[in-house]
Formats: structure tokens, C-alpha cells, sequence
């Protein structure tokens, strides 16, 4: 007598597309947790990059007598004395301005950035979020230093980008009469507003540059205590505009924007009711 052969019992169609369900109600329910999750860790990577960014602010004033690092945006050829914390340009000088953002010597090298030393990673300068390629290189900087902190190259700035009614903070003890915990430091930008070393805040009706908006509806944020943070933005022509080509600096705001006066609240203080003044 031949033995029984035993087969397992095949899946049935009713069964298979139960299964292939199943799984797709499982995806559904988890891709949206791991999305929120992966936009989690790009935040904390960002926060990171600026305390980081601030540590090295705060160490750069600690060995050079008080002073801040200098900031504002110069060309290669314009730092043989004074060394921005890290090269930036304008957009306007376009060779300058696609060097600055694709070279990483621009932020490593200590002949042309004065965070060199402190932080020689490129790496900490970039937003993961931040995926913006110009020229066909991918940029290597994400972050812009508040004009009104320790501003000095060119000179003599656009009344718009840095005014001369308010303060431009160039020593610790300054700040330290200027509650250093409200005064904006290192912003994350929107990718194609990036240009200077310095992030402009206009005191008239315009935005100068944008946070970003990589984000969703925050950006990152670090202030001259040391702490960072995410700031919402509460007008959607913000956000709009941080996610749309730089075309001009010179961004009318049609009616009063809570955005705009948020960040010229924390950028700087009338020098009238500062009770500071420059050396």
C-alpha cells in the first residue's frame, strides 16, 4: 500500500486578498507615524546644528575679549582683515554667491571663516531639510547669523538690511543689557533666500529674507542664550513666500504682518530706549 501524500492547504483567492488588505490598512495607518517621526528627527538634527552654531558664537566672544564674531557678507578678497564668521555673499554678486554656498572651504577653512577653528564640520552648517542644488552643486549652508549681531562688513550697510536706528550689538556686555534670552541669533533660511553671512530683518514694511518653511509651518531658531527653538509663523503669505524663487529682497507686506514684528522685536532695540549705545 502506497503512503498518503499530505499537501498543506493553499490560500484560497478570498484569503489572499484578506491578507494583501490587511497590509494595506496597516500602511496606511502607519506611514503617516513615520512620516511625523522622520520630520521629528530632521527638526532635532536642526536644533542640534544651531546650539552647535551658538556654542561656537559664544566661544568666539569668550577668546576675543567680549567681542562678537563679525558678520554681514563680503567677497574672498574683502576678509584680509576682517574674517566674517563664515563667507557669505549677495545675490547679486553671482560668481561670489555660488562660491560661498558650494565651496566648503567658505565655512572650514580658517583663512576666510573665523568659526573655522571652532567648528571644522560643514556638515553642522547644512539643514537636513535643506535640498537645494545651485549650479549644479549641492548648497553646503543653511543658517544666516541676525544682522544686528556683531555686524561689519560693508561698512556701511543698505538702511534696510541693517537700521541705523537700533542697535547693532558688537560685544557680550551689550547683550547682556538687552535681555539675551528674546534676541534672535542663528535662523534657518529658506533655501533660495540664503545669501549673506548676516539674515536681514527690515525695520520698514518689507521682508528682507524668509525663515524657512522646509519645515512645515515653523523654522528653527537659536537666541543668544544659548537655547533654540521652533517658531511658528502665523501669516500663510510667510510661509508662501519662503517657499517661493528669490527674485528681490524688497518684499512689500501689504498689511501689518504678527511675522515681521515678531522677528524685528527679537532682532534688535531702538537705540532711543536701549540704554546702550556702540562703542
Amino acid at each position: 500500500m502506497s503512503a498518503k501524500v499530505f499537501r498543506p492547504a493553499a490560500f484560497t483567492l478570498v484569503e489572499l486578498l484578506i491578507t494583501l488588505a490587511i497590509v494595506a490598512l496597516l500602511a496606511t495607518l502607519l506611514l503617516p507615524a513615520l512620516s511625523r517621526a522622520k520630520a521629528r528627527a530632521l527638526r532635532a538634527a536642526c536644533l542640534g546644528n544651531l546650539r552647535q552654531l551658538g556654542f561656537a558664537w559664544q566661544l568666539y566672544a569668550d577668546d576675543n575679549r567680549d567681542r562678537l564674531v563679525p558678520n554681514g557678507y563680503a567677497s574672498a578678497d574683502e576678509i584680509r582683515q576682517i574674517r566674517l564668521w563664515v563667507l557669505g555673499a549677495t545675490h547679486r554678486a553671482t560668481t561670489s554667491y555660488r562660491m560661498t554656498l558650494t565651496n566648503p572651504a567658505c565655512l572650514t577653512d580658517p583663512a576666510w571663516a573665523a568659526f573655522a577653528p571652532y567648528l571644522p564640520h560643514a556638515a553642522i552648517y547644512k539643514c537636513p531639510t535643506d535640498k537645494l542644488v545651485i549650479g549644479g552643486m549641492p548648497k553646503i549652508r543653511s543658517y544666516a547669523l541676525n544682522a544686528y549681531m556683531g555686524w561689519m562688513l560693508p561698512p556701511r550697510s543698505n538702511e534696510l538690511l541693517l537700521s541705523t536706528n537700533h542697535q547693532n550689538f558688537l560685544t557680550l556686555a551689550q547683550l547682556a543689557a538687552a535681555a539675551p534670552s528674546e534676541r534672535l541669533l542663528f535662523v534657518d533660511v529658506a533655501p533660495e533666500w540664503l545669501c549673506h553671512a548676516a539674515f536681514g530683518v527690515a525695520m520698514a514694511a518689507v521682508f528682507y529674507q524668509f525663515p524657512t518653511a522646509e519645515h512645515g509651518s515653523a523654522s528653527p531658531l537659536s537666541f543668544a542664550d544659548g537655547h533654540a527653538t521652533i517658531q511658528r509663523w502665523r501669516d500663510p503669505w510667510t510661509l508662501q513666500m519662503a517657499r517661493t524663487p528669490f527674485v528681490t529682497h524688497l518684499n512689500w507686506v501689504s498689511r501689518p504682518s504678527a511675522d515681521l514684528l515678531w522677528l524685528r522685536r527679537h532682532a534688535s532695540l531702538p537705540k532711543v530706549t536701549s540704554g546702550i549705545s556702540n562703542p
